[in-house]
């Protein structure tokens, strides 16, 4: 008994059947991924949110607690839990290019808290005021607004109110160095220690975040190189508390000067996005292969301008926050056949943090 073969017509035809259950598929199971993805970026950063408040309602008596947020090009986008335990008396620059003093809450890492890892590609923006910019001693770049008003020059500002959504630029800096200008700038979303609630305290805090290297380190008095401690909690109390260290060797190794301190300030508002998406809706080429942001490797957080077809947008920082800040929030504008435009979809979500039980509220546009 013979068989009857396939006919060409017929595996053809299968042939096409497949590749449309194929086009039909894939695209959804990207989707899936992808929203997988943001579930568990949302679920991370919620964690650490509660972990930061669960830490500040549990140290009656002590200091507040903190989600701060950092960047690295090897891990990405991460959260980590800190609790302030000293106060030192740090260096401010003033407007007219001298130094004061000024006293700083200085923070560090919970031991045995993990901070928590957004997954490759997820990044948080945090919403800063114009008038909270304007501080010379953090996010240096963004310092040019308005006296009367406070809105970004050129034009616009958020919905919140003339500000812009920030990154936490943790890791554009000379690691060779104990102490130098200061570009380590983030955001924190701080908790009231006993009560839990957040902080209505505006003020910026020193963040212990040791560098990796051992150049240009030495003990200073009885105070061993941070690299070298075995607890960071203790090294910071030390440190704050010897009598036998100057205030400018304090300074020197938790001030804002320091390569191993973070400044970072409070905020109540944090965008959760994907960079490269924010990227291709500003027009730009792509991404920093080194770092997958739109920031180039370096000692100072630079942008990268050979990413840009608008090589005025990539010089002026302002300018491009400006545009950041607008389609994080829906109101970015793209080329269409009327002079107006059309509003880009915003790949973005943004949160405000619930004032007593540290919630991720989501804010509709």
């Amino acid at each position: 008994m013979s068989r009857r073969a396939y006919t060409l017509v017929e595996l053809l035809v299968v042939i096409v059947i497949g590749a449309i259950l194929v086009g039909i598929a894939v695209p959804s199971f990207q989707a899936l991924l992808a929203s997988s993805r943001e579930s568990l970026a949302q679920n991370g950063l919620q964690q650490a949110i509660y972990s930061a408040r669960d830490m500040a309602t549990r140290n009656l008596g002590g200091g507040d607690a903190a989600a701060v947020f950092f960047y690295d090009r090897n891990r990405g986008l991460t959260v980590g839990v800190y609790e302030q335990v000293a106060t030192i008396s740090d260096r401010t620059s003033n407007p007219t290019g001298g130094l004061d003093v000024i006293e700083r809450e200085v923070f560090v890492p919970i031991s045995g808290m993990e901070s928590v890892t957004l997954p490759p590609g997820y990044m948080i923006r945090g919403f800063v005021l114009g008038t909270r910019l304007r501080d010379l001693d953090w996010y240096q770049d963004l310092n040019e607004y308005d006296p009367s008003s406070g809105t970004l020059q050129p034009g616009g500002g958020s919905d919140r109110g003339p500000g812009a959504w920030v990154f936490p630029e943790t890791d554009f800096y000379d690691r060779t160095m104990q102490t130098g200008p200061n570009v380590r700038h983030t955001f924190m979303i701080r908790f009231e220690s006993g009560t839990g609630a957040l902080s209505k305290d505006s003020s910026l805090a020193l963040i212990l975040d040791p560098r990796l290297s051992g150049q240009d380190r030495s003990q200073i008095g009885s105070i061993e190189p941070v690299n070298q401690a075995e607890d960071l909690r203790s090294w910071a109390i030390r440190a704050s508390t010897t009598q036998s260290l100057s205030r400018v060797e304090r300074i020197a190794i938790l001030g804002n000067s320091s390569g191993d301190i973070v400044v970072a300030g409070p905020v109540t508002d944090i965008a959760l996005y994907r960079e490269r998406r924010m990227a291709q809706m500003l027009g730009l080429r792509g991404l920093n292969r080194q770092t997958d942001t739109i920031y180039e490797p370096g000692d100072e957080p630079e942008i990268d301008s050979a990413l840009f077809r608008d090589a005025t947008l990539a010089s002026d920082r302002v300018a491009l926050e400006t545009r950041i800040t607008q389609w994080i929030e829906g109101r970015l504008a793209i080329e269409d056949n009327d002079a107006a435009g059309t509003a880009a979809e915003a790949d973005s979500a943004i949160y405000t943090i619930s004032a007593y039980f540290g919630d991720l509220v989501e804010v509709n546009r």
